[in-house]
């Protein structure tokens, strides 16, 4: 709030605005929401009406995801899952973080693409990054789902809608201080504290502040990537995966292309998005307790995917669960953190090795029979 009061004062420069937590961090659409709930909530003083705000998203968040799980057959015993979560409710109703406006908009993205509404999609896409940039994370699923949904050409302009909305969320920081607010609102280089990090604590802080150390997660990252896009993404292009790269240089047309989009399930799409998050948040640096909203929706649905029973889908959710709530976090709780992001990572990969069979349902009825 103290934040948006300058702001509100006239100021446009990122780098001259900065409070209590410290400097101003997060994209426009960030300073858009917050200032709406500067000023109903009297700058900040109706801490309970801004709680009743966020009750609001959180219901609507589990009401989408909930959409987004049907819309895959994912089956109904997950669906408690998402309303059971002690950390969430924190996240939500007590620390009113950015965080769940962001994640909102990306299930309402996800939801849209489920419904092959790509240009809806690319606005919800595009303004959760411009909250904040964590989904990020999802993006190199975002670009397989549109080559392989639309195609090279169609794909570039579903970026450049992304790149639009962008540009129109920053406008009035960008006349002005483009530099200052390129910066600060994407800030890759950021700095996190050892005494906060909910994931790695149990390495030492010497290993979690060392260059290596981030230099090897980055690495990992970028193998768990590219090892995802060869034996799983691609997998709808019915092609190798130089093959699939070619999609890039020579689009397809015709009955290929149609194939191809037909291929891309509500399934493929939820089980993609959520993967690629998953595997940024494996390989992060430092986690706060706030990233969980991140996590904490699409667990249940990740874990059921990788072919766990109800058993081992409960035992897996309660342990993050209680690692998540371990404050400050210990080498327990944080290895358990690590170890169950990893087994879930690992679990997608293993579950989602044979042909999606939600392919055998396109163009069904939703009651029709798996053959």
């Amino acid at each position: 709030m103290e934040q948006v009061s300058q702001y509100r004062a006239g100021e446009r420069d990122y780098s001259m605005i900065k409070g209590g937590t410290g400097p101003l961090v997060y994209p426009a659409g960030h300073v858009y929401i917050y200032n709406y709930l500067y000023g109903i909530t009297r700058g900040g003083v109706d801490v309970g009406l801004g709680q009743w705000v966020f009750m609001g998203v959180y219901l609507v968040t589990a009401g989408v995801v909930g959409l987004c799980y049907r819309e895959a057959r994912a089956p109904p015993y997950l669906l408690p899952f998402l309303i059971l979560s002690k950390r969430l409710h924190s996240i939500y109703m007590l620390r009113l973080f950015n965080d769940p406006f962001s994640i909102l908009l990306l299930f309402l993205a996800v939801f849209a693409w489920q419904k092959k509404m790509w240009t809806l999609g690319s606005l919800a896409y595009s303004l959760s990054v411009g909250v904040k940039m964590n989904t990020l994370l999802a993006l190199p699923a975002v670009g397989v789902l549109y080559l392989l949904a639309l195609g090279r050409d169609k794909a570039l302009r579903q970026a450049g809608i992304m790149l639009q909305v962008q540009l129109l969320l920053a406008t009035p920081f960008l006349t002005e201080f483009p530099k200052s607010y390129l910066i600060r609102a994407f800030e890759f280089t950021r700095q996190f504290f050892f005494q906060w990090t909910v994931n790695w604590r149990f390495v030492g802080e010497e290993v979690f502040l060392s260059k290596g150390f981030s230099l090897g997660l980055l690495g990992l990252h970028a193998c768990l990537l590219v090892f995802f896009l060869a034996t799983r993404w691609s997998k709808p292009s019915d092609r190798s995966f130089p093959g699939f790269l070619k999609l890039l240089i020579t689009p397809q047309e015709g009955l290929s292309e149609y194939q191809m989009n037909q291929r891309v399930t509500p399934r493929f799409v939820l089980t993609t998005i959520l993967g690629a998050n998953t595997i940024g948040m494996l390989c992060a640096r430092s986690l706060h307790y706030q990233f969980y909203s991140w996590l904490a929706w699409g667990t249940p649905y990740l874990l059921w995917r990788s072919g766990f029973g109800p058993g081992w889908v409960t035992g897996l959710w309660a342990a993050q669960e209680w690692a998540w709530n371990v404050y400050p976090s210990t080498s327990s709780s944080s290895g358990t953190v690590v170890g169950v992001l990893a087994a879930t990572v690992l679990g997608v990969w293993w579950g989602s090795r044979n042909k999606d069979e939600e392919e055998l349902f396109v163009g069904k009825p939703r009651g029709g029979k798996e053959k």
